[in-house]
């Protein structure tokens, strides 16, 4: 049987005492910033011990020279003059205030000769300078930027969180994490972009890397133009073969399907009045189930779309009031009996990811009576889609009913369709 101490485990070695020890070279390019050549740590006495410490051990250095190669040459910069000089010297260097006539210059020069040599050279440079450069904007930086901006007033958004963070881990695996952490941003090129949409084809639909595309094609649009940045977003109009709407993607649900559905709703009020209100409105899932009880307007017989407290809109062009067919009405005002104004018309539901469980509850209804695939819930909306065209309604009205962008600057101006001309055409699809 082998020594298993003869085939010690790369880093691990065994001192003339017999203790086991863990030994790693400090990578060249971390040497200006860690003081040495070499990292040791104690593994243990034993063979068995210094196994079970290594995972633990190897990944606390790991962790030490990742820290050291993402702080910010800045950030270094600046704690070494609050160090070496005192919080005050600290202040004006990170205000940017320092005058080249001051006496105190002399004190920033001094410094950064003492740090020739030992300190990486950008470092020193702006030390010397008594000038603090800000960081290069970066691909990890465009999403953090990004998701702070579309927090309202600093509430914490864990969807978009969530969203976010997989799309960096993503980057991560598809560029490496120097290119995303430390690579400035007017580096980054339309290949690493198509590398990124490659990688992400091989696990995922077209159109679902369209959406997730969208996002960073987003954030760095918002970034180009809040830093006044003067370069091209190089996730604009990437080409991903595939993608696209297609009629056979889901189909519309027909009058027969429908009818056969309402049986399996009705015991259920919540259900029943979720099926009826999506069929007769061709509203999204989330839009009804976000619903405050202030949002159904009885007197003017309508739903009113709009940001609140329980969840976002889509687009812009989501906010919008759509007039209620009368048995869409009845089940609404009964949800709505007891409610203050701003309580959710379906608290059960009125939660982190309640449109997903929604959807689940009525999918399973849904598939007692329909086993095809292509119809799901989403289908009442291309089906009202369907009805509007069919009984002849403009495709702009229809595209205010259904919150959808016209795509032009003129459909953004006045307040859209009144409730009386939207009636008279989802009258014709109620009653067909």
């Amino acid at each position: 049987m082998d020594d298993p101490i003869s085939k010690l485990p790369k880093y691990v070695f065994r001192r003339a005492n017999g203790s086991y020890r863990y030994k790693r070279n400090v990578p060249k390019a971390l040497r200006e910033v860690i003081p040495k050549a070499t990292v040791y740590r104690q593994l243990g006495d034993s063979y068995d011990e210094a196994i079970r410490r290594l995972p633990v051990v190897h990944a606390e250095v790991e962790a030490l020279f990742d820290e050291e190669r993402s702080t910010p040459n800045s950030v270094r910069a600046k704690s070494i003059v609050r160090e070496r000089l005192g919080e005050w010297h600290a202040e004006v260097f990170a205000e940017g205030v320092v005058d080249p006539e001051w006496d105190v210059t002399d004190d920033f020069r001094e410094l950064a000769m003492e740090l020739q040599g030992s300190t990486p050279p950008e470092v020193v440079r702006q030390v010397g300078s008594a000038r603090l450069s800000p960081e290069p904007m970066t691909l990890h930086k465009v999403l953090s930027d990004y998701y702070t901006y579309k927090c309202d007033n600093n509430v914490e958004d864990k969807a978009l969180k969530t969203r976010i963070e997989r799309i960096r881990k993503d980057l991560v695996i598809a560029l490496g994490k120097n290119r995303v952490e430390w690579t400035p941003l007017a580096d980054i090129t339309r290949a690493d972009a198509n590398t990124f949409r490659d990688y992400l084809l091989n696990r995922m639909a077209p159109n679902s890397v369209v959406r997730t595309v969208g996002v960073i094609k987003a954030a760095m649009n918002h970034v180009i133009i809040e830093n006044d940045l003067e370069q091209r977003n190089v996730f604009q109009r990437i080409k991903i073969k595939g993608a696209g709407a297609s009629k056979d993607d889901r189909l519309p649900m027909t009058d027969n399907q429908l009818e056969m559905l309402l049986p399996e709703y009705k015991g259920n009020p919540t259900a029943y009045a979720l099926l009826v209100s999506l069929a007769d409105t061709g509203a999204r899932l989330a839009e009804v189930v976000g619903l405050e009880a202030q949002d159904l307007d009885l007197a003017t017989g309508c739903l009113h779309i709009r940001h609140n407290s329980l969840r976002r809109l889509k687009t812009k062009t989501s906010t919008r009031s759509i007039p209620l067919s009368p048995r869409a009405t009845e089940c609404l005002r009964q949800q709505q009996v007891g409610l203050s104004d701003t309580d959710p018309l379906f608290p059960a539901y009125a939660r982190p990811r309640g449109s997903d469980a929604a959807s689940a509850m009525l999918m399973k209804r849904l598939r007692t009576q329909i086993t095809d695939k292509k119809v799901t819930i989403h289908s009442l909306r291309h089906r009202m889609k369907d009805k509007l065209r069919n009984t002849g309604c403009p495709e702009a009205i229809s595209l205010a009913i259904l919150g959808h962008s016209t795509n032009t600057v003129a459909a953004n101006y006045g307040s859209g369709y009144a409730l009386e001309v939207m009636r008279e055409h989802l009258v014709k699809v109620w009653e067909e």
